[in-house]
């Protein structure tokens, strides 16, 4: 930022922080947020709005419109991510621009002071959020993605190997589904069990937590047998709904731990396809030699 005057970068970060504003404004609403989120969110909102302005006055125009479309989008996501998987990916979008600030602090001597006020209340807003919030999606997050991992592993194994051993969705089905319940119910109990050794968690919640993720991906995952004629059509379908679920995953992990998506996308898929493929392989072995390929409804 060699040639850096200033105005550029400030009709940049005008725009930005306006943005922010509206998207903080936007949530603050959603009826999904309780009173003390509310309040940090109507704070924020606040700061973001100062920060405007500031940058306003130094470009002397700014082409900012209120981000509602943006608003709406995170909105629609925060019942499947929740508050805090919001707010740090908000926060996130904002810290890309904070060695921006940095350079032009030493490029505007002047602007210095207020700058490091306003980068100070960027690295304060998530501080300020998340230790306000007592996510319980958050909290039990470990029990979570034991369930949604496991779950992943063993049906699209069970499917996998369904394939090359049943000719019809409905057995393939069946057996999935009944598999994946007695298995959610196994969790759920190995959670409770790990949970009472944990300090600050809940046996009973843990459990539950587990018993859910891993019964809502049993049901998301055998959904295709019970609607597609095909096997195969059921399986490409299925393998689709596991990539959904694995892509849902990664987000939340590198929102919440700062990981790379792609890296965590890329690692949990090709796991889960490694793993299909070779319970593929045995599945047709063992229905070839058992005979039952030919399993009819």
């Amino acid at each position: 930022m060699e040639h850096m005057d200033g105005v550029e970068e400030a009709r940049k970060f005008c725009k930005d922080e306006y943005e922010a504003y509206g998207m903080y404004t936007f949530l603050a609403k959603n009826p999904l947020v309780t009173m003390k989120v509310k309040r940090a969110l109507d704070k924020a909102a606040l700061d973001e709005y100062r920060h405007y302005v500031f940058w306003r006055n130094i470009a002397g125009e700014c082409s900012s419109t209120p981000s509602t479309i943006k608003g709406f989008l995170l909105s629609l996501l925060l019942p499947l991510f929740g508050v805090t998987v919001i707010i740090k990916f908000i926060e996130s979008m904002e810290k890309s621009g904070l060695e921006l600030y940095r350079e032009i602090s030493l490029v505007k001597p002047e602007l210095k002071e207020e700058v490091e006020k306003i980068i100070k209340e960027e690295e304060e807003h998530e501080a300020s959020f998340i230790s306000g919030l007592d996510e319980g999606r958050v909290k039990y997050l470990g029990s979570i993605m034991l369930g949604i991992s496991d779950a992943l592993v063993e049906l699209t194994g069970i499917y996998s190997g369904a394939l090359g051993a049943f000719a019809n969705t409905l057995s393939a089905g069946l057996t999935g589904l009944l598999a994946g319940i007695s298995a959610a119910i196994s969790m759920a109990i190995a959670s409770y069990a790990q949970a009472k050794h944990e300090v600050g968690k809940a046996p009973k919640i843990a459990a539950l937590y587990t018993g859910i993720a891993y019964l809502l991906v049993v049901l998301l995952l055998a959904l295709p047998y019970f609607l597609a004629n095909a096997i195969t059509s059921a399986f490409a379908a299925m393998i689709v709904v596991a990539l959904l679920v694995i892509a849902y995953m990664s987000f939340y992990s590198s929102v919440l731990f700062k990981k790379n998506y792609l890296r965590e996308f890329i690692e949990t898929s090709g796991l889960m396809l490694g793993v299909s493929t070779l319970l593929f392989m045995l599945g047709n072995a063992l229905g070839q030699l058992f005979g039952v390929t030919t399993l009819h409804p």
